[in-house]
């Protein structure tokens, strides 16, 4: 796991996952208070769909790895995730 944005200047956050099989994919990491602040200064339209968002109760980098093993063990991470394409 590789979170790619600075999660004090970032409401969404992207967090690129590498798989066993070499493969990469990558979601998208919030607060629920970051998903607040982000409707107020962002959003242009009343709401939106991203299945690849995770909504944790914290940005500690530790928490978003739990989340991710937990997703992963329950077969889950790949649907919360998006193919990250070059």
């Amino acid at each position: 796991m590789e979170v790619d944005d600075d999660p004090k200047e970032f409401d969404l956050v992207e967090v690129t996952h590498t798989f066993s099989d070499g493969s990469e994919r990558w979601s998208l990491v919030t607060t629920p208070q970051k998903l607040v602040n982000y409707f107020k200064k962002e959003m242009k339209i009343p709401g939106f769909n991203i299945k690849h968002l995770i909504i944790a109760n914290t940005m500690d980098h530790d928490d978003i790895e739990k989340i991710l093993k937990y997703l992963e063990a329950n077969n889950e991470l790949t649907e919360a995730s998006k193919a990250l394409e070059c």
